[in-house]
């Protein structure tokens, strides 16, 4: 919680911030505010009122809604039965990472490799990242058609097949984006949806004629954003946003990062294929 008042008041450029249970909200125009989860509100003071107060609070907005995930789980404390593996320590430091930049997604892939190396959210260690791939076209076809991201989200639930075939959407792309829309919650939903989209960007740029090893890629949209670093020759280190971000402070924060996490990812045990399963773990490359 410290760290992320302090994150806010650098962002806002502000004179100090806090963290409010329970009174009145704030009335004056030197203060900004927003309500975070377990009731709290983020104060924001500024020594005078600030003139471009519309876009301060959208970007306190923004960064509370970003971080809501990690003040949530901050409140419950650690399961003390869980043990500490290399696996659950990459985890939670590319949870860390999240956390500290205001992604809403955090996930290590390679070039080609249907394996997930590493996420900010355990659950996702089963996804198949060629699923994430074609998922992630199919949304690019359909911005590609002029289809409002919002537009799309607005399909969620069971009539959400339906909804995609009068977009001309078909067939195994089709049940794949129709899984992600039929989610029970709207901003897991989303999140998911600008996952997919991401790696999928990430998966055509690396696989250009000319791939450079240790690449960089950074994407700005108003709805969506991602920036992504190369590692160790073939990983690829995905951090994803919903709406602008940051890029020289996420730049910063995966430069600091990013040499912790490639030991921990190098660090992780090798695992042999599963004879029959759909997909396989392959044993980590130590970089040059």
């Amino acid at each position: 919680m410290l760290r992320f008042l302090d994150l806010v008041r650098k962002e806002l450029d502000a004179q100090d911030t806090r963290a409010e249970l329970g009174g009145l909200d704030p009335d004056d125009d030197r203060l900004l505010w927003a309500r975070i989860a377990g009731g709290f509100r983020v104060v924001v003071v500024f020594s005078a009122p600030p003139p471009d107060r519309d876009d301060k609070q959208a970007h306190l907005d923004h960064l509370v809604a970003g971080f809501a995930q990690t003040l949530t789980q901050a409140s419950l404390p650690a399961p003390p039965s869980v043990p500490e593996t290399p696996v659950k320590r990459l985890d939670e430091a590319l949870e860390a990472l999240r956390a500290r930049t205001g992604a809403v997604n955090v996930v290590i892939v390679d070039s080609h490799s249907p394996v997930m190396w590493g996420a900010c959210d355990p659950e996702r260690h089963g996804d198949d990242v060629g699923d994430l791939v074609k998922t992630g076209d199919a949304i690019r076809t359909l911005l590609a058609a002029d289809v409002d991201l919002d537009a799309i989200c607005a399909l969620r639930g069971p009539d959400a097949a339906r909804g995609l075939r009068e977009l001309s959407v078909r067939g195994e792309a089709l049940a794949l984006l129709a899984r992600v829309l039929e989610g029970s919650d709207e901003t897991v939903m989303r999140h998911n949806l600008l996952t997919c989209l991401a790696v999928a960007r990430t998966r055509h740029e690396v696989s250009s004629p000319t791939p450079t090893p240790n690449s960089r890629w950074v994407h700005h949209d108003v709805q969506f954003g991602y920036l992504v670093r190369g590692f160790a020759n073939i990983y690829l280190l995905v951090l994803v946003f919903e709406g602008a971000f940051s890029e020289l402070y996420v730049e910063s924060a995966v430069v600091h990062g990013l040499p912790a996490i490639e030991q921990m990812l190098i660090a992780l045990p090798p695992q042999d294929p599963t004879p029959g399963a759909k997909r396989g773990r392959v044993i980590p490359m130590r970089g040059r």
